[in-house]
């Protein structure tokens, strides 16, 4: 079943980052906390979940999730029982090829697919596959784990995953608003990200009504959340979807929104834009099922 579980999400995230031409970058603060779980009746939790994750440690360059995935372990030890397998290590790496993932991957209870709310309740599905940043970020790490202990996570199976995955033709009213202090981007009537910045000669207005298009265009097809991915660009961020920019984060767009460091201002964007679809794709949803048993 596991090795099943290897090609499957391999064809299905071949198919969803199509494109992507870059390693994307950790969207959220790496020193980021962890929040107190809220105390749970031991009747209403539920069995420990069994986290195996596959990370070349070896390597050195995916410490920061070493490290917290650590953290959630000591914060939610009566949950998760988590194992991480190295696979730049010999023993390690006979694992990882039995298993026949190909790269990266949490597998809770074997399975690398998790249904959970996300900051704002809304739920997400979350493929944790390839390094942070491609699919997932720390942030959805933490939100599963939390879920995992208040019992609102639902691990996928294939079946399960394949269809909560699949592309969908989204219908979404994207535009650009001119405001007070430079312009934002509104997706179905609410306002996701605030520029305020002149770059490259582009105008706060002109850079929202590109970003608009260009959001627009990527709609014009059946998509996904998880199309989605954020790279370092010369100049800044990109954020992109099937590997076509979206919006450009730069410097100064940081700077004059006071973040640090200059990078978090495109994770913010990458998760303003990422959960506003996700929600216009779950309404959209939501809308059909309740046609569907009038």
């Amino acid at each position: 079943m596991r090795i099943m579980w290897g090609m499957l999400i391999v064809a299905l995230l071949a198919l969803l980052i199509a494109g992507c031409p870059q390693r994307a970058e950790e969207p959220e603060d790496m020193g980021a906390t962890i929040p107190e779980p809220a105390p749970i009746d031991a009747a209403e939790t539920a069995d420990t979940v069994k986290l195996e994750a596959y990370i070349n440690v070896a390597s050195g360059c995916q410490k920061p999730t070493v490290e917290f995935l650590h953290r959630l372990q000591e914060q939610y030890a009566d949950t998760v029982e988590v194992e991480i397998i190295d696979f730049g290590s010999p023993e390690g790496a006979k694992r990882w090829q039995e298993q026949r993932i190909g790269c990266q991957a949490l597998l809770f209870n074997g399975s690398p697919v998790v249904r959970f709310p996300d900051d704002s309740g809304r739920k997400q599905t979350v493929v944790f596959y390839y390094p942070a940043g491609f699919n997932w970020t720390h942030t959805d790490l933490r939100n599963a784990f939390a879920a995992l202990e208040s019992g609102e996570a639902e691990i996928l199976s294939e079946e399960e995953a394949r269809e909560a995955l699949t592309p969908r033709q989204l219908e979404i009213d994207v535009a650009a608003e001119q405001i007070e202090d430079g312009a934002a981007l509104v997706i179905n009537g609410e306002k996701v990200i605030t520029i305020t910045e002149t770059v490259d000669d582009m105008t706060p207005i002109e850079r929202a009504e590109a970003a608009a298009e260009a959001i627009a265009a990527w709609a014009s097809e059946p998509i996904h959340p998880t199309q989605m991915s954020m790279a370092e660009a010369a100049e800044g961020w990109s954020i992109m979807a099937k590997g076509e920019e979206l919006i450009h984060a730069y410097p100064a767009d940081a700077e004059a929104a006071g973040v640090t460091p200059g990078r978090k201002i495109a994770g913010q964007w990458f998760g303003a834009i990422k959960s506003a679809m996700a929600m216009g794709a779950q309404r959209q949803m939501d809308a059909a099922e309740d046609s569907s048993t009038d």
